[in-house]
Parts: structure tokens; sequence; C-alpha cells
């Protein structure tokens, strides 16, 4: 709204501008047309070639010299000529001289006696005005504009002594006013389509990753935690997972998922074991196991590194018949840079702790929706929740534990190892009754039908004693294993896969007409999803 303002702002200015241009330009031109306008400059007077010619004397009555303005003399003989004052009128500039107007001449008679007056020509020239009479016309006299003098044949009096044209009034400045006021409403129109074509294009941003700033201030809406498919969404195409190449005799893909139902944009891994490319194991579909990170989860993910031997620890035990043929799944756990959380002094203050915080980037959606429907939408994977489980260390511990029980519709186990088992992230809102809704135990109290295996390390005592209150608090039909194990992460992961084997079905066992209890996005019934 502030940029649509200020854009029109701007728009309204430049017509403005647009307007004062066009009327001072207009006033120009009409100044320049009328010859100029105000006060006119003096310009030196100049004389014409040649002597001036002088009128022919006046005799008679109207042009004696005791005549005044015309009127009757005391001598009406005297045949003297006399000579007529020419009154000077207002000269304008010009930038050649202009030759005297062509006048016809006509001869005048004073009624009833004969007298000749001269023509018409020299009458206009030599009529009486105000002033005294000179004596004889100066030099450049005749230059001025000449005058009109109309005598009444009665009388030989001038009626009336009419002056040089006067200036015509300045023309009215309306058309100026209706081209800018058009001006400036095609000014203020564009503005506004300009604003709108631009917040238009400026809806592609959305597809950028969420950053600690934008998560603070206004982040996406979160989500509610049951699925979010119910909406009008068209099915979802083929993703264009790019290879990475080879890891332990797989094949791992890459791909960066802009989720559209949580608004998160974030990096997916997804490694195919060497059974995905034989021909025996077209028409089948594998197994999936989403493993999660340690925090930060930024830019890569953990379990996929060599030094935790999950790919390794895979490629052997299904090489042996120990292990189904995992497909893994392996997300970002949070959305930011790595440059974002460098610059903090504690990183876990932007902990998304794998949920929807309100007004912060919804991981549970982006991570249990989107990551889903995107991978069943590419691969030859099982859509049946008991061919599905979660796999976590540390923060994606917690990921593994709290996504089994709170999408039992998409998982049949979890294993957590050395995972917390309670939301502390500053990120919750002060609010009561948000976090707690979805707490790990809030969620286990529901009783959903699903396994889940917790291990620690032999050296956390609170974490085992965590874990062990947590096993007692379980219900059927869900089932609670815990375990321990000395030393680092990766010494419990092979407890944590043999947990697995026995709680996920392996769905390449299965006919390909066989039918699965659960789909992506709605978690109920349907036909196993399979890719040629």
């Amino acid at each position: 709204m502030r940029k649509a303002l200020k854009a029109l702002l701007i728009a309204a200015t430049t017509g403005f501008a647009v307007t004062y241009l066009l009327r001072t330009q207009g006033a120009k031109l009409q100044r320049r047309a009328a010859g100029g306008a105000g006060p006119e400059p003096r310009v030196p007077e100049r004389d014409f070639a040649g002597e001036p010619v002088r009128p022919p004397a006046l005799t008679g009555r109207g042009g004696g010299p005791n005549g005044g303005h015309g009127g009757r003399g005391t001598d009406d003989t005297d045949d003297t000529p006399v000579s007529t004052p020419v009154v000077p009128a207002p000269h304008r500039p010009r930038t050649a001289p202009m030759p005297p107007p062509a006048v016809t001449p006509v001869t005048r008679v004073v009624p009833g006696t004969g007298d000749t007056l001269g023509t018409s020509a020299d009458a206009g020239a030599g009529a009486a005005a105000a002033g005294p009479v000179a004596a004889d016309v100066p030099p450049g006299a005749r230059e001025q504009a000449p005058q009109i003098v109309e005598i009444d044949p009665d009388e030989l009096t001038p009626l009336a002594v009419i002056g040089p044209e006067p200036e015509r009034p300045a023309r009215t400045r309306r058309p100026q006013l209706v081209v800018g006021g058009i001006a400036l409403a095609f000014v203020v129109a564009a503005g506004a389509v300009g604003t709108l074509a631009y917040d238009s294009l400026k809806g592609g941003d959305d597809d950028e990753k969420t950053s600690p700033a934008a998560a603070t201030s206004s982040a996406a809406t979160p989500r509610p935690s049951t699925s979010a498919t119910t909406g009008a969404l068209a099915p979802l195409g083929p993703q264009q997972f790019q290879s990475l190449g080879t890891r332990s005799g797989g094949v791992l893909n890459h791909l960066e998922l802009a989720g559209r139902r949580s608004g998160v944009t974030s990096d997916v891994w997804v490694w195919l074991p060497p059974q995905y490319s034989q021909e025996n194991m077209r028409s089948k579909s594998f197994p999936v196991l989403v493993v999660h990170s340690a925090y930060p989860g930024v830019g890569a993910n953990s379990m996929l590194e060599p030094g935790m031997g999950l790919l390794a620890d895979l490629t052997d035990g299904i090489t042996s018949g120990t292990l189904p043929p995992f497909v893994i799944v392996a997300p970002e756990l949070t959305p930011y840079q790595q440059s974002e959380i460098n610059a903090l002094a504690d990183p876990a203050e932007i902990d998304t702790e794998c949920s929807d915080i309100p007004g912060k980037p919804s991981m549970a959606t982006f991570h249990n929706e989107d990551v889903r429907e995107a991978v069943a939408a590419t691969f030859r994977v099982s859509t049946d929740r008991a061919s599905w489980g979660l796999l976590g260390e540390g923060a994606g511990g917690l990921c593994a534990t709290k996504y089994a029980l709170q999408y039992p519709q998409y998982y049949a186990a979890s294993a957590s190892m050395s995972g917390p088992l309670e939301l502390t992230s500053p990120l919750w809102p002060s609010a009561p009754g948000v976090r707690e809704a979805q707490q790990p135990k809030a969620l286990l109290a529901k009783n959903p039908d699903v396994r889940v295996f917790i291990s620690n390390a032999t050296s956390a005592n609170a974490a085992r004693q965590q874990a062990i209150s947590f096993k007692a608090a379980a219900k059927a039909p869900t089932v609670v294993e815990n375990a321990v194990a000395a030393g680092v992460v990766a010494k419990q992961l092979p407890a944590a896969l043999e947990f697995l084997d026995r709680n996920v079905t392996d769905s390449t066992e299965k006919s390909p007409s066989s039918t699965s209890t659960a789909t992506t996005g709605t978690g109920t019934g349907g036909t196993s999803t399979r890719r040629p």
C-alpha cells in the first residue's frame, strides 16, 4: 500500500510539472504572436530615406493657426500654408522599417465655398491635434503611426482623432488548462498502472528463502497441524531434481523446493538405492526413510555426511538383506542461510523446532506436506504410511519423534538419536496453549498408532531419565522403546536402523496390484503410486 501511494504521489508531482511547463510555454508563444507584452521597449526613431512630404496647406476654415483643435480660425481669408502637428502614437518595436501605408487619394471640397481641402491621405497626415501648432514638421515625424481624422463636412471640424489600434487582450488559457489536465490525468493513470504491474511482478520474490529478519516480522502464515491437502490444489507434477552423482552405490539428487502449502523454500536431497535402477524393480514401489539433520541443518543434512555412515550402512544392509532398499529423503532442517546463522551469538534463538510457530516459517507443513508430495510425484515410492519411517539426530531427533506422533497418517515408525523431547525455542509466543499443543508429551497423549525409538548416550543422564518417563506415559496402540549407546551419535545408528527394519514395511516385496492404506496429502486409503 505504501509503495502504491508513493508511486501515485510521484505521478501527481510529475503531472503538475508538465502542466506548469505547458502553460509557461503557451504564454511565451502568445506574447511572441502578439508582438510582445507589457511595456514596450523604446526603439530609437529612424528617418526613412528622402525628405518627408509636407501636406498641402488647408485654406479657409478648419486649419488656421488659431483654430485650436481644428476649430474655426480668426482669419478665414488667409491663404498662408500652415503646418498641422502630428500626435505621436505609441511606438512599436520592429526589426525593419515599415513603408507608409498605401492610401488612395480622394479630393475633398468645402461645401458652399469650392475650396479644396486636399487629398484624404494628406488630410489624415496633417490634421490638427491637441497642443500648440508647430511651425514646421520635424524630421522623423512622418514615421509615427498614421492618424485617421474624420471631418464634419459642414463645420470642417475634426470630430475625433482615432489613434493606433489598441492591443488585443491576451488569448484565454483554457486550451492550456485542458491540455495540462489531460497530461496530469495521463501521468497519474500511468503511475497507478505501473504500481499495479510492479506489485503483480513482485509476487515472484515469494520463492526466496525466509531470512531470520523476515521470520521475525512477517513469516509465512502458520498452517494447522493436520493435513492441508484438502484445499483445491491441482495434483503436483514431477519435480526437476538434479543428479549429484553416485554416493555409496546409489544416486544422490537435489532440488530447491518451493513449498506451495507452507510458503517455505528449502533444499531437499533424495538418495536412490542401487536397486532403484534394476530392471526387476521397475514395477515396485520403494519404502521411504526421511532423515532430519542436527541443528542448524542449513545447506546440508548431517545424516548424509560420511562421518555418520548412514549411506554406507544402508548399502551394506540392503546388499546383505538385513535392511529394505530405502529411498532416503533428507530435507534442510531450517530455511535460513548459513551467513545468517553465523551472524547470531546464539543460533538457537531462531530454531523452529520442526513446528509451525505462529508468525514464523511453517517447517512442519514443509517437511510433512510439501516434501512428501514432491517426492511421491517424482520417484517410484510407496505412499502407504506403513512404508514411511523417520530418523534424526539431535534437533533432527526431536523432529523424528514429534512428526511420528503429529502425523501418524504419514509414518509408521520413528527413531531419535540423542534428540530432545521438549520444545524450548524463544520463537514461541507467550500466549498460553500455543506451544503446549505441539509438545511431544501432548501429542503422545492422543495415543497414535505409531512406533517410537529413543536412544541416548550413557553420559546423558537427564536425557535418559526424560526418555524413560516418556516411555512410561505411552499407551496402546503407541509403542515407545528406549536404548543407550556409549560414545558419539553414530554408534546409536545400528540399533536405530534395526528398529526401523522391524517396523517399516518393505513395499518392494508387495505385488504391483497391492493397495495401500494411505495416499499423499490425505493419509486415507488409495492405490499405491507407482512410476515407470
